[in-house]
């Protein structure tokens, strides 16, 4: 049941993100693609790839807090 509620915390946070943030993300995390793989499926340059990701993960991280499930 744990699980299950930090998965619905996760897709409640990604859905906060930009379609593109989200995009990166996907790639990245779920299908396991390289920066160079995302910025070629996405029509984009690596460092907008590395950007999107940062602000991603900041974003995801101050949702997460703001939701209370930031890991400890």
């Amino acid at each position: 049941m744990e699980s299950e509620f930090t998965h619905d915390a996760l897709r409640r946070a990604l859905a906060e993100l930009t379609d593109d943030q989200q995009q990166v993300i996907l790639l990245k995390f779920v299908d396991g693609l390289s920066n160079h793989e995302v910025a070629q499926a996405l029509g984009k340059t690596e460092g907008a790839v590395k950007s999107l990701q940062h602000r991603a993960l900041a974003s995801l991280g101050r949702v997460l807090g703001e939701q209370g499930e930031a890991p400890a």
